[in-house]
């Protein structure tokens, strides 16, 4: 709300013809100059009484009490005043600060009838009149906006959800398994914030627990995690246990099995000596958005980013730059699971009235202009922070209720996102866990996702070094190399064609020892039907075979490749040979001793699975390599 100024309309004579109103109402001048609003607002209501259509005593009044935040009693003599003189232009002031309240309320059709009389009274360049004008945009879209409104039922997540007084800025994992949030034990300031976590378990959320390994006497909130569950970024402010450089710094925390690591400061390349807070992770936990308030911004509150190095330390934060940074305030971003969808909060004009969320789609030039998510889901409130599943069907948010400016309540929300501001790209997981082919213990493990149409490094993810599990997203719309790696293993290749469809998946991986005999499927090297050419996609399974043999040059390996059996025997021979060959060949040009391979085909001779479907035939047409 803005405050009014305590000044009075400058009139030749006052409109009151009572003299001892007009006593009081000089009093109250003499008050007001000396802030002392309640015995000016004693003096001003004692001269309405002698005078109930005293102006000057209205707008005093009025004024006094916007300043002093009490919206209900000034708009009662604000609006008294233009009753009792519409047309009087000394209160164009007056219609300005309806226009505000009615705003605030989503009260649309009052508010730009208020703002527009405000400004045929007003002829000046003020800073109300630039105001004004932002508003009046903002209403007129607000009613355009409402004229086509989005279907939007959100319903309270059940219990045992939502029970502390105070919950809000939800984040999930990929597989919609974990829900973590900070939550309030009480509505006033002096209550710890902590971060809690409740998991998905036969068909029901679990009781939430405060994370207790990052869980201070002091302040934790507003976090993020990746698409696995097994990075947190969080929020820490004003701590003596945990030291800050700023008011509120990131800090870092690793799940390993079922605990938490000790926190970690992100330190000066993303923290400064300023607010830096409501952060938010790449769905592999390498990219790093957050809010800040440092100098060098656009506006006063920008969103940054940074990057996960391959020495594990994060880049120095940049700018996120004016596609989605504005002159006025940018904050709680969150990056869907596609690692190309960003939706965010701004008071950017126009928007419905305070904060707005929007989204942008990233492209290989850059942002996309955000665009806001549309009525119902903004209006005249505050909307703040946003969480997307992957396939983009639903959506989580916190909702406050307020009394007099302050908090009573705040609950977790869940809603159907309406098909018109899903993400542009929608999202799978693929998870299972990794394990020794022999011991069939648990392995941490490298998991890198790498899109075949140009060989670029989509994902990177590490198993878990105790339960073995892992998660990673595949957007629908391309071809993907998935590899397993880890010292002492040779790699895993799986291989996953979203370009049309795609679907949640669980697989379990084995990873075999670098032992004699050890055989692998290169599920990503390809030929074109009944030829034996190399296609281009197959470069990247290539280049992790060379980089196992130049790793290992003790190593020697069969290349061995199979069809099926579509064809003659000698033909299918014949093709596995050539096919065997063109691999070894690659091999020997990159610098690989011709000593260290030999090529062999088997045709159809030795098939996985029975040659009775298309997808059998598929899996039997494949290319292996053997440790001899």
């Amino acid at each position: 709300m803005c405050s009014a100024a305590l000044t009075v309309p400058c009139y030749s004579q006052l409109s009151t013809k009572n003299k001892r109103a007009e006593r009081f109402y000089e009093e109250s001048k003499k008050c007001l100059q000396l802030r002392d609003f309640d015995r000016a607002i004693k003096k001003l209501e004692e001269a309405i009484r002698l005078d109930p259509n005293f102006l000057e005593a209205h707008f005093a009044l009025g004024n006094a009490f916007n300043t002093l935040q009490k919206v209900q009693e000034a708009e009662f003599h604000y609006r008294k005043c233009i009753e009792i003189s519409p047309e009087d232009r000394k209160l164009a002031s007056v219609y300005y600060q309806l226009g505000i309240m009615d705003f605030s309320r989503g009260n649309y059709r009052n508010a730009l009838a208020e703002l527009e009389k405000f400004l045929a009274m007003n002829s000046g360049r003020s800073s109300q009149v630039q105001e004004a004008q932002k508003r009046i945009a903002s209403c007129k879209y607000a009613l355009e906006s409402m004229k086509k409104p989005l279907p939007f039922k959100p319903v309270a997540l059940p219990a045992p959800l939502n029970l502390l007084p105070l919950q809000y800025f939800p984040v999930l994992s990929a597989d919609q398994e974990q829900i973590v949030f900070t939550g309030r034990h009480g509505i006033t300031m002096d209550k710890d914030e902590d971060i809690y976590i409740s998991y998905f378990r036969n068909g029901s959320w679990t009781m939430p627990e405060a994370i207790k390994e990052l869980c201070t006497s002091f302040n934790e909130g507003t976090c993020t995690i990746s698409a696995d569950g097994k990075i947190m970024i969080f929020t820490i402010c004003d701590n003596q246990i945990r030291p800050t450089l700023g008011s509120c710094d990131l800090f870092i925390t690793k799940r390993l099995g079922d605990h938490w690591s000790e926190p970690q400061n992100l330190g000066p390349a993303v923290n400064s000596s300023h607010w830096d807070t409501q952060p938010a992770l790449s769905p592999d936990g390498r990219t790093l958005y957050f809010v800040s308030d440092r100098p060098g911004g656009i506006g006063g509150h920008d969103i940054w980013v940074t990057y996960l190095q391959e020495d594990g330390q994060w880049s120095q934060a940049v700018n996120l730059g004016p596609s989605i940074n504005t002159r006025n305030d940018e904050l709680s971003p969150f990056m869907h699971a596609n690692n190309r969808t960003l939706f965010f909060a701004s008071d950017r004009h126009p928007t419905h009235g305070g904060y707005d969320l929007f989204k942008s789609e990233r492209t290989s030039t850059g942002w996309d202009v955000p665009v806001n998510l549309g009525y119902p889901l903004n209006d005249h409130r505050n909307q703040m922070g946003i969480f997307i599943t992957p396939d983009g069907k639903r959506g989580y948010f916190s909702n406050e209720e307020a009394m007099t400016n302050v908090r009573v309540s705040s609950k977790i929300y869940v809603f159907d996102v309406p098909e018109e501001i899903r993400p542009s790209v929608v999202t799978n997981y693929l998870k299972g866990t990794v394990r020794d082919a022999v011991t069939k213990k648990p392995l941490d493990a490298t998991i890198e996702l790498i899109a075949l149409n140009t060989d670029s490094l989509q994902q990177k993810v590490v198993s878990d070094g105790v339960t073995g599990k892992y998660l990673i997203v595949l957007n629908k719309g391309a071809e993907y190399a998935l590899y397993v790696n880890r010292q002492g293993y040779l790699f895993k290749s799986l291989t996953f064609d979203y370009q049309k469809v795609g679907q949640d998946v669980e697989i379990d991986i084995e990873l075999e020892p670098i032992n004699k005999g050890a055989r692998v499927v290169l599920n990503n090297i390809f030929f074109e039907t009944g030829k034996w050419n190399l296609l281009p996609k197959s470069i990247t399974e290539l280049r992790k075979l060379l980089k196992l043999m130049q790793d290992n040059p003790q190593l020697s390996i069969e290349i061995g490749a199979h069809t099926d059996d579509i064809g003659s025997h000698e033909f299918n021979m014949e093709l596995s040979r050539k096919r065997a060959q063109a691999v070894v060949d690659f091999l020997v040009q990159h610098g690989i001793s011709s000593s260290r391979i030999i090529a062999k085909g088997y045709g159809e001779t030795m098939p996985q699975v029975s040659n009775d479907s298309e997808e059998n035939r598929a899996k039997n047409r494949r290319v292996e390599f053997k440790l001899l």
